[in-house]
């Protein structure tokens, strides 16, 4: 938990910001999304926005948030800590401006992101292994969003640099700024209850980056922090690794771009108990995705609301296939409803993305690329030299390592489609909170099963809790107000190394 004087401090930049943005807090607020869980259940995707209608055709809004961190680590053997504790304070800004051409469908909008920790984290942190950068713990700047949009009763559309809503393509908003994209977004209100849209998006900015390339988190990191040079390169001390990541001005590390991703949607609502919503993904040079939901709100007037959801995510390579052979097949199931009272509800949710088995010399060498996520299994009897290997995870190009996916089982530090292993999870969660929705708890439990055929049990356990206060009343729409979050996740790992991972999370936010 973090130190009287740390939170003293959040507290303390919170006001500091906050009044610098005091007189955009006077004005109306943009559509700014209120906190969201790290990962919360696959939502139905909604209909294209429509920004609201006012008085004034210049609207204002934002946020100011202060966080601190800490990830500690516990291994009974030191020669298997393949990550230091790390602990981080930092604070950002988003300033967001929107205006409506009078008269016509038209607007335009733009966004500012900053991000600093006034020195607290010392001098690099960008290279501290010691330093959280996973929010990030150096400063940084972006004029993060930039776009113009058409819409009427039926058509929307968007290009520009813009926040994305949408599954395997979210933004990701856990920390001092959301994953942004630069594309182009078309969607139509066809019919009340059916929604299509097509994405082209471009370039990709990770939410530790400032700069918009044509990257993947799963073809590069781009931290956003200047690369050193290859001349004395920095050296992880617990790790012998490099601590950076790469870049497009990294001259000692290949930078392999890609052509962006292009998605396209269909949401049909069936009444209200049924919705189906399928989604085709293609991210050039690297692996598409069909990816489906079907939700049954089968007595959805009743007390308890009982429901049932469904998905599924196959999955190939394609194009120059960098992450090499990808083929996955994942299956999902949750079930839940309201209990006791209707502010308490629970959900037990499964995912499974059974292995898929090749016989290879080598797993690497299998084709261009290797196996994506292979694992070098027994030989096989009677072909000496060659190898089971055991492919079919899930490739997830715009949430790795965020555990944003929307797999119904993935928790706040984990889930199947960051580890690249095939597997069988399983999770119950309970959301519960007042009558007057100030406050908001949430705490799960989950179990993940990647032992594969001859291998040793590899087993993780999370247990999780997230609670946010809302200072002021909640009302529909996105929340204006001061809110303080605390997440709390707890994960063990049960195979040789037997690691216990802690991680806090302190949140305070102002939304204006």
């Amino acid at each position: 938990m973090p130190s009287m004087a740390t939170r003293l401090m959040m507290c303390a930049s919170v006001l500091m910001l906050c009044s610098m943005g005091k007189a955009a807090a006077q004005m109306s607020p943009s559509p700014s999304p209120a906190p969201s869980a790290e990962a919360p259940a696959a939502a139905t995707p909604a209909p294209a926005p429509k920004p609201a209608h006012t008085a004034s055709p210049l609207n204002y809004g934002g946020y100011v948030r202060s966080f601190y961190f800490t990830r500690t680590n516990t291994n009974p053997n030191p020669a298997k800590l393949n990550q230091p504790n790390a602990a981080a304070w930092q604070n950002g800004v988003k300033l967001h401006a929107d205006y409506t051409f009078a008269g016509t469908p038209w607007n335009v909008g733009l966004s500012y992101f900053a991000a600093t920790a006034f020195g607290a984290n010392g001098t690099t942190p960008g290279f501290n292994a010691r330093i959280d950068n996973t929010l990030p713990g150096y400063d940084l700047a972006t004029l993060g969003e930039m776009y113009i949009q058409y819409h009427n009763n039926v058509f929307f559309g968007q290009t520009g640099k813009f926040q994305v809503n949408a599954p395997w393509l979210g933004p990701s908003d856990s920390r001092v700024k959301p994953v942004l994209f630069q594309g182009t977004w078309l969607s139509a209100h066809l019919t009340p209850s059916f929604n299509m849209s097509v994405y082209y998006l471009a370039r990709f900015q990770s939410r530790v980056s400032s700069a918009f390339n044509s990257n993947t988190l799963l073809t590069s990191a781009n931290s956003g922090y200047p690369y050193p040079g290859c001349k004395v390169p920095y050296v992880n001390p617990f790790t012998n690794a490099p601590a950076f990541a790469t870049d497009p001005g990294d001259p000692c590390n290949t930078f392999r771009t890609t052509s962006g991703v292009l998605a396209m949607d269909l949401n049909q609502h069936m009444g209200q108990n049924l919705v189906v919503d399928v989604w085709n993904y293609t991210v050039y040079d690297l692996a598409s995705m069909l990816y489906g939901t079907v939700t049954y709100n089968y007595a959805p007037k009743s007390f308890a609301k009982p429901f049932m959801a469904f998905q599924y995510v196959a999955e190939n390579n394609v194009g120059k296939s960098w992450l090499g052979l990808v083929h996955n097949h994942t299956y999902g199931f949750q079930l839940g409803s309201n209990l006791v009272v209707p502010t308490v509800q629970w959900a037990f949710s499964l995912d499974s993305n059974p292995y898929q088995t090749y016989v290879t010399n080598n797993c690497a060498s299998f084709v261009p690329g290797g196996v994506y996520g292979a694992v070098k299994g027994a030989a096989v009897a009677g072909q000496a030299g060659f190898n089971y290997c055991y492919g079919g995870s899930v490739a997830s190009p715009y949430t790795n390592s965020y555990a944003t996916d929307p797999l119904y089982t993935t928790s706040i530090s984990q889930g199947e489609a960051d580890t690249g292993l095939p597997g069988t999870s399983y999770k119950l969660a309970v959301t519960g909170g007042t009558n007057n929705k100030r406050l908001r708890v949430i705490v799960s439990d989950a179990y993940y099963d990647y032992t594969l055929p001859g291998q040793l049990p590899n087993v993780r356990k999370e247990f999780d809790a997230d609670a946010t206060w809302f200072f002021n009343p909640v009302r529909p729409g996105p929340y204006h107000g001061l809110s303080f979050r605390e997440r709390y996740a707890d994960r063990t790992t049960s195979n040789t190394s037997n690691s216990d991972f802690k991680y806090n999370r302190s949140q305070l936010e102002y939304d204006f």
